[in-house]
């Protein structure tokens, strides 16, 4: 695993008035409190993306969110586009979307956001879900990508993704005309370096893993982070042993361990969690960190994961995110405790 040294600096956090001294992180006398200009006291870490050879972020952005959330209604292109500049400003180098997002409207921001940046990044998007659902045909992921193109104003992407492999299953992937057959198409006409893997069904993409090498990448979604480790059964050895770069994302599970947690709580959302969540949130009280920082390094403790892809909606969430790459991992006492008696994980 190769990484980046921290860049350290002193300097006075502007929220609290103290001083953070020379380790590139959030201010330590305060639990959420940033220095106002992180990007001068922080500098992210890179890890190698599987056999590609990228040296990526550990901390990607993802797509799913920078142009509004439901509750909210839809941000103007700009909010998306102020997020992703800060997001370069803070050393982040991947970025991650989908035609699914916003019915193309995370693309288009991404389209203009990259426009005419000069800074070495990667690009990632996906086919299956767009222009029709789940339609994983030779003919659909030409169009598809077409289109996303066209939103994303390149004629090029590094990833292309299977966005939810388990809705197209192994023959809806393999069969002659149909996913796999297009992705290689373009694949050898130079409009995408590499191929990924995103799904649920975690046995279904172990396999593909096992018995092909099509895919470079696999994206995990709420199958591994501080309540469930269920990835980390067949999957992620597996990538690892593939040299398959992991993808976690939604490492806070879908807000659970963060803004959402109120909301989803009050909905019976995930109601199976709560005992280790309330467990968890009674460990994380025993430490100097947030629970958001907590669940970041946590992933990060393991050198199998390549990036943590976060969806965020606003540049304090990105910045709550990135702080966490400074090279700190968690004791492997924490860890242990973390996973000691979690009902969410049989493997344990």
């Amino acid at each position: 695993m190769q990484f980046h040294t921290p860049v350290a600096q002193v300097g006075l956090c502007s929220y609290c008035g103290r001083d953070v001294g020379v380790a590139p992180t959030l201010c330590v006398f305060r639990i959420g409190c940033h220095v106002e200009s992180m990007v001068s006291v922080i500098k992210m870490e890179y890890r190698i993306f599987g056999k590609t050879g990228w040296e990526v972020s550990e901390i990607g952005l993802g797509g799913s969110w920078f142009y509004g959330r439901p509750e909210m209604g839809l941000k103007p292109v700009s909010h998306g586009v102020a997020i992703v500049e800060r997001a370069l400003e803070l050393g982040v180098n991947y970025f991650d979307t989908a035609p699914l997002y916003g019915r193309g409207r995370s693309e288009e921001v991404l389209g203009v956001a990259l426009s005419g940046v000069r800074e070495p990044y990667y690009l990632a998007t996906k086919v299956g879900y767009y222009p029709e659902p789940f339609d994983y045909t030779r003919d659909a992921v030409w169009r598809g990508l077409d289109a996303s193109l066209k939103r994303l104003k390149r004629d090029h992407v590094h990833l292309l993704q299977v966005h939810e492999a388990e809705k197209a299953g192994w023959p809806g992937l393999f069969d002659a005309g149909r996913t796999i057959e297009a992705l290689l198409e373009i694949q050898a006409q130079g409009i995408c370096d590499y191929i990924g893997l995103t799904g649920s069904d975690l046995g279904l993409m172990s396999r593909v893993l096992k018995e092909t090498d099509v895919f470079v990448s696999v994206i995990t979604f709420c199958k591994y982070d501080l309540l469930t480790r269920e990835a980390t059964e067949e999957l992620i050895p597996t990538a690892a042993a593939e040299g398959v770069a992991v993808i976690c994302a939604s490492p806070l599970h879908a807000g659970l361990l963060g803004s959402k947690r109120d909301q989803w709580m009050a909905q019976g959302r995930f109601a199976d969690l709560y005992n280790d969540l309330i467990r968890v949130e009674k460990i994380v009280e025993g430490v100097d960190e947030s629970m958001t920082s907590t669940a970041l390094r946590y992933l990060l403790s393991d050198n199998r994961v390549s990036m943590l892809l976060c969806g965020v909606s606003d540049i304090d969430e990105l910045e709550d995110c990135v702080s966490v790459s400074d090279g700190g991992q968690l004791s492997g006492e924490l860890i242990a405790e973390i996973e000691g008696d979690s009902i969410c994980n049989p493997f344990a």
